[in-house]
């Protein structure tokens, strides 16, 4: 091999490897997700997407199959946030709640897509106090 073919096998290898740390598998508190971002499980398996169309949705193995949604698609908002107080929302370009998780009261409990399939928002001490309930 040449110096050359030996730069660009090194910058493959460096972009592989800034896409693996680019990729998060969790929410933590005042983090948000905009339009069009996801998250995704540790495995690669499941991905947590809030869609263009205002819709919060997890799927399976590169979004053929949806295992929850929100139902808020057609939704114009801007935005999905875990909020300091525990509560993950959808909000409008308003500022008016689209949908929640109710968790609120809970400060610094964060969100995680799990490798087992379900999204789950934890407080500090461990406990789940909300989720999607779709464990494989």
């Amino acid at each position: 091999m040449n110096r050359g073919s030996l730069s660009v096998v090194g910058i493959v290898v460096l972009m592989s490897i800034a896409s693996i740390a680019e990729a998060r598998d969790r929410l933590q508190p005042n983090e948000h997700l905009a339009r069009g971002e996801s998250l995704t499980s540790s495995n690669g398996i499941h991905s947590f997407v809030c869609q263009d169309d205002g819709n919060l949705v997890l799927y399976i193995r590169g979004g053929s199959q949806a295992r929850w949604a929100s139902g808020t698609h057609g939704r114009a908002i801007t935005g999905c946030y875990m909020q300091g107080d525990g509560n993950l929302v959808l909000y409008a370009h308003s500022g008016q709640a689209v949908w929640a998780t109710g968790t609120h009261g809970h400060p610094g409990a964060y969100l995680i897509v799990q490798d087992d399939g379900n999204v789950v928002i934890y407080s500090l001490e461990g406990r789940a106090l909300w989720s999607t309930n779709t464990w494989l």
